[in-house]
């Protein structure tokens, strides 16, 4: 009997990821399920050889599902080991981590406990907030993915193959809730450090206790997104409307003074990941030839009068010919 690999996600990338196992795995049955009712409806007919992969799911399988996979049942957190729980991106963020990465680890009843497996840890050398950790983070998933997928196809069993382990906390949502109530001493700094750090793509709320009392900030006008550090030939981010969270936002992104506006409708996974509606809300503006001159270039961005958080930026766009990336 062949090998059954089953692929718990919901994630857009999924389909991808299961051509690639399709390539290392020839003889092996691919199933793909998106939530634990269609997990348990696969156990039935699993047979004696069966493996569970699940990647960028947030569904906490129990533990009679674990054991109906004899060859074992594995995840991906798109984190470093040091950084095991809830909105692992936002901590380092916070904590600064100079290195951020992709851990493969095995499954048991508690979250991120597994032995590891294997991990990839990349530095981290562009912007240290949210947006910027969570982009190391799908870099060192699409390295990591590459290695193990050889290892999931084949029935043999997956060992450690290197020694590493688990950081010593593991964040709840209990804990990111907390570090998002700002007590009423909070310094200017602390507070900056903490918006940039738990916010884009973060909290739908931050809260401040004062007197006995929780006040509520909102995003002004309910805006939320962020302008990303600029790209060589283009500049991207994402906004929403959260009072109106299925309407497709207008942007007016302004160069050196010159306007151009933009839809944001563009699918963004790390927004949608972060459970910001369907995801559709990232914009694209494409660099003009005449903006590609190696000087520096003012970059502000506004939805609805308001300024997007990360707004405004400094950009240079290389020349047709400078192989330098933009600032």
């Amino acid at each position: 009997m062949s090998l059954t690999l089953v692929l718990l996600s919901g994630n857009e990338e999924a389909p991808t990821l299961l051509q690639m196992l399709s390539a290392h795995g020839r003889g092996v049955t691919l199933r793909h399920v998106v939530d634990l009712p269609g997990l348990r409806a696969l156990l039935p007919d699993l047979g004696s050889k069966a493996r569970l992969l699940s990647y960028l799911s947030n569904v906490i399988v129990p533990a009679d599902c674990l054991a109906a996979f004899s060859l074992g049942c594995y995840n991906v957190h798109p984190a470093s080991p040091d950084y095991p729980g809830t909105a692992p991106e936002a901590w380092a963020a916070y904590e600064r981590a100079a290195t951020f990465g992709a851990t493969f680890h095995a499954m048991d009843e508690r979250i991120d406990a597994g032995t590891i497996i294997d991990a990839e840890i990349l530095p981290v050398t562009g912007p240290k907030d949210r947006p910027g950790l969570a982009r190391v983070a799908r870099q060192a998933l699409s390295l990591l993915l590459v290695r193990i997928a050889p290892l999931l196809t084949r029935e043999a069993p997956l060992v450690p193959l290197r020694a590493l382990s688990w950081g010593a906390n593991k964040r709840t949502v209990a804990d990111f809730e907390r570090i998002c109530r700002f007590p009423a001493d909070i310094t200017k700094a602390e507070l900056e450090h903490r918006l940039m750090s738990f916010g884009p793509p973060g909290p739908v709320e931050f809260s401040v206790d004062l007197h006995g009392w929780r006040f509520v900030m909102e995003a002004p006008g309910g805006i939320m997104g962020h302008l990303d550090p600029p790209q060589p030939d283009r500049v991207l981010g994402w906004v929403r409307d959260a009072a109106a969270p299925t309407a497709r936002q207008e942007v007016k992104l302004t160069v050196d003074g010159q306007e151009f506006l933009l839809v944001a409708d563009t699918y963004r996974p790390d927004v949608a990941g972060a459970g910001f509606g369907d995801g559709h809300s990232g914009f694209v503006w494409e660099t003009p030839a005449r903006f590609c001159d190696g000087r520096p270039h003012r970059i502000e961005v506004s939805c609805k009068g308001r300024p997007v958080p990360g707004s405004p930026r400094l950009a240079v766009f290389p020349r047709q010919s400078d192989p330098q990336s933009a600032a």
